[in-house]
């Protein structure tokens, strides 16, 4: 990873059962941003892409102090998540205020404060095989964490974690930087988009029709409106 050295630099931080690589670089993230002026660096979430493969639930117990070790020391940072990576930022900005210049969250609304759905259902198919019966989202999930190359028994052990981050409105409040949320009207993980915003003060809020909550990271739409954003902070 290269040090950062400005506040162009972007952190994007994926989403669970994804990687820097299946979320940002394999959707033309990472170019997108080097072309446009920015210097992208992808950390992956612990028990993801090339991180550390735990398979003990409690090494997961702070996802956000496992990012904050791969920053840079006294460097204000751009930031992208997508799903649970923007849950990870947002932590890291309501402990360091302004430790972020701006962030673009993605695929996060309501479920900001709800434990992930189907955590155990999803663990238990990734652990012991996807059975006829499990629900078809769990199957879904199950096999979208896989298809992108991570360990099934690493991002199992993630799901069984105790809950973190925990963001409530009032630790939200502590969050200082623009924040643009941009989620799909057929995302239904992250609806409704409001309960998150109107916990921001400086929140803005972009709907895009037709997209789900799967296939929002290879969205141009998506992209060309995190670009305006950040360009523009």
């Amino acid at each position: 990873m290269s040090k950062l050295i400005d506040r162009k630099s972007v952190v994007l931080i994926h989403g669970w059962g994804g990687s820097t690589h299946s979320v940002w670089n394999s959707n033309g993230w990472l170019d997108l941003l080097r072309n446009a002026g920015f210097d992208p660096v992808g950390i992956d979430l612990l028990g993801h892409g090339d991180a550390l493969r735990s398979h003990d639930p409690a090494r997961y117990a702070d996802l956000a102090s496992e990012v904050i070790a791969q920053l840079p020391d006294d460097q204000v940072l751009l930031g992208i998540g997508y799903s649970l990576g923007c849950k990870v930022l947002l932590e890291i900005e309501a402990r360091q205020p302004g430790r972020f210049a701006a962030l673009v969250l993605g695929g996060l609304g309501g479920n900001v404060y709800a434990p992930e759905a189907l955590g155990a259902v999803v663990a238990q198919c990734l652990e012991d095989g996807i059975p006829d019966e499990a629900p078809p989202v769990a199957k879904m999930l199950a096999r979208y964490g896989v298809s992108a190359g991570n360990d099934p028994l690493a991002i199992a052990a993630c799901l069984r974690r105790e809950p973190n981050p925990l963001l409530t409105p009032e630790r939200l409040r502590a969050v200082e930087c623009p924040v643009l949320l941009v989620s799909g009207d057929a995302d239904t993980v992250a609806f409704p988009v409001d309960l998150l915003a109107d916990s921001i003060t400086q929140s803005s809020v972009q709907i895009l029709p037709g997209i789900d909550h799967l296939h929002l990271p290879e969205n141009k739409d998506f992209m060309a409106a995190a670009l305006r954003f950040l360009a523009a902070s």
